[in-house]
């Protein structure tokens, strides 16, 4: 009798695709410190956290394996909408002092590597990338009714790197599932009158998507 195989990753050679993805990111400790004329203040331990959605495309080429399998190969571009934050507050001296941080807009490049299994209907796969970012830093001083906010947003570079799976549900149709750890660059964000923080933003997560390959 006739045996129908399954559908293969790999039944493209090269092959574009586009899709569509939700994530939930949390679990990255940036510690929030304040410098001032008179010295540094720890603040406290901020855990960025909240949902985003992605629109991402690709490029993918496949080359035969051993036993059975192809090695998949290729690059993604990704844009994700939504925001990741979080934000502490401590009472020094008398002075109730908040600061806070703000992840969105992010734009990510990844290059993606993986094998299929024997059958090709699933790609097991690793990613590492560059990513870009919007950061807004703000900080908050209250003295009785007096208050002084401070905020400042620039946009900034980081990496990222995933593992994850990829289940093909028909030569056109796919579904993804991975998790993903996220770091953007340290840097001293100076806010006015001497007042300045290190930010260090960095989380991870669990992103799931729909590709159509094409």
């Amino acid at each position: 009798p006739e045996v129908i195989s399954p559908s293969r990753i790999g039944s493209d050679v090269h092959a574009f695709y586009l899709g569509l993805a939700g994530g939930y990111g949390a679990g990255g400790d940036d510690r929030f410190g304040l410098t001032t004329p008179t010295g540094l203040f720890d603040i406290g331990d901020q855990d960025l956290s909240g949902s985003y959605g992605e629109l991402r495309g690709g490029w993918r080429g496949v080359l035969p394996a051993r036993g059975g399998r192809d090695f998949v190969y290729g690059f993604e571009v990704g844009y994700q909408f939504g925001s990741l934050d979080d934000s502490v507050s401590a009472r020094i001296s008398g002075v109730d002092v908040q600061g806070g941080t703000e992840v969105s807009d992010v734009l990510a490049i990844r290059l993606r590597n993986g094998v299929t299994n024997r059958s090709g209907s699933i790609l097991y796969f690793v990613s590492v990338g560059y990513i870009w970012g919007d950061i807004e830093t703000t900080n908050s001083i209250a003295v009785g009714s007096s208050v002084q906010n401070f905020s400042v947003t620039d946009r900034r570079g980081g990496y990222s790197a995933s593992i994850g799976a990829e289940h093909k549900l028909t030569d056109d149709w796919s579904i993804t599932g991975e998790y993903e750890y996220v770091q953007f660059k340290s840097q001293t964000v100076e806010f006015s009158s001497g007042l300045s923080t290190k930010s260090t933003p960095k989380y991870g997560g669990l992103r799931f998507g729909l590709n159509y390959t094409f």
